[in-house]
């Protein structure tokens, strides 16, 4: 199985990726239903990545959706 590695100094918190995710395992756009989390410190501004036992890593599509659609680059295929 594919890991997903996150470079949270490159996120701007766009939470995309916690929307395409929720729509591929629920078929709806809710940042609760996504196995990544996006959060952000409002202290400090730092940005965190977290994905969860829930990652299927999309195995049914052609590579996972969090990274296709990261257009900031701050998701990317592990091995």
């Amino acid at each position: 199985m594919l890991s997903i590695l996150t470079d949270a100094k490159v996120c701007v918190g766009c939470r995309i990726c916690e929307l395409v995710c929720s729509f591929h395992h629920n078929g709806v756009f809710s940042p609760d239903a996504s196995s990544i989390k996006v959060s952000r410190d409002n202290q400090n501004g730092e940005i965190g990545l977290s994905i969860d036992l829930t990652c299927d890593s999309c195995v049914e599509e052609t590579g996972p959706q969090c990274v296709e659609y990261c257009v900031y680059g701050a998701l990317e295929e592990g091995r």
